[in-house]
């Protein structure tokens, strides 16, 4: 048995030190293409990433709500909120933030509506959205208005972080400016230690869908959990940085790109590592019920 969890550890931390490169490299060796955004591009693009960060939890919650179902409430909105945070990188970002020169007090600031958006969002998913999968009419009616009410949740967490959080940050000790590029040891080293935060969530959460996905082909399964990684992450606005960036369009596809890359990888590692020792009977699967 413990050799068993050595070869998912090592499984582990292969997948995030590979799917990170994707990043880490492109950022570290080549030079950003220019870059300019419209206003309101950019405020659209950001409606459409809050209805991702809906959608994608949405679908890991329906996909594996056998398991949640037997969790009382609270502990399942909690446990939903730790998972799909440490999904989007939540400790790696607030870790790597200090690394790069913010003052923790700041950033704690800075984080706070995040993980209060993400609250919300476990609160509407494990509550309201678990009551309407389990109704037999205006199913997908009933799945619309929820995330109407998750992306309205969202923007009222944004407007009290601009009234409240934003005037309270200037009287708080400043970042100090970041590290350039190429970053040394200094900032890589926790960069890839911090990624096994997201690798691991990623595990977890293939490991809860993975029965609704069996009869699809391993390449599929990566798919659709690079899809879900991208979508949870706002990876739509590398699309909108690739349209608004001037240059080569291939360079720019590659640069921009880095994340859908990143995240794809992420994506597709983990459900082949599940392949892999699943092959080798390494892996322990869910009793079913």
């Amino acid at each position: 048995m413990q050799k068993n969890y050595l070869y998912i550890a090592l499984a582990i931390v292969l997948t995030g030190m590979i799917s990170v490169s994707a990043h880490a490299l492109i950022i570290q060796y080549f030079q950003a293409p220019n870059l300019k955004i419209d206003p309101f591009l950019n405020q659209a693009v950001g409606y459409l990433i809050r209805f991702g960060m809906i959608i994608a939890p949405m679908f890991i919650y329906l996909y594996s709500k056998e398991y949640w179902a037997n969790i009382k409430p609270f502990k399942r909105i909690i446990l939903f909120t730790i998972l799909i945070s440490a999904l989007v990188e939540s400790l790696r970002g607030f870790i790597m933030q200090i690394v790069c020169g913010t003052p923790w007090t700041y950033q704690i600031l800075v984080d706070l509506p995040h993980y209060l958006s993400f609250l919300s969002i476990s609160f509407i998913v494990c509550i309201f959205v678990q009551s309407a999968s389990e109704t037999k009419h205006f199913k997908l009616l009933k799945y619309v208005a929820l995330t109407i009410l998750g992306i309205a949740l969202m923007s009222v967490v944004k407007i009290i972080n601009h009234a409240l959080l934003v005037p309270l940050l200037a009287h708080m000790p400043q970042p100090l400016s970041g590290p350039q590029v190429p970053y040394g040891a200094n900032i890589l080293i926790p960069a890839y230690i911090t990624y096994l935060e997201p690798t691991i969530a990623s595990f977890i959460v293939f490991y809860l869908i993975k029965d609704k996905l069996s009869t699809y082909s391993t390449m599929t399964n990566g798919f659709i959990m690079g899809a879900i990684i991208i979508t949870i992450h706002g990876g739509i606005f590398s699309i909108l940085q690739i349209a608004c960036s001037t240059g080569n369009i291939f360079y720019r596809i590659f640069y921009y790109g880095q994340f859908l890359w990143e995240y794809l990888a992420l994506g597709l590692l983990t459900a082949y590592s599940f392949d892999l020792l699943q092959n080798r009977r390494i892996f322990l699967t869910r009793r079913r019920k």
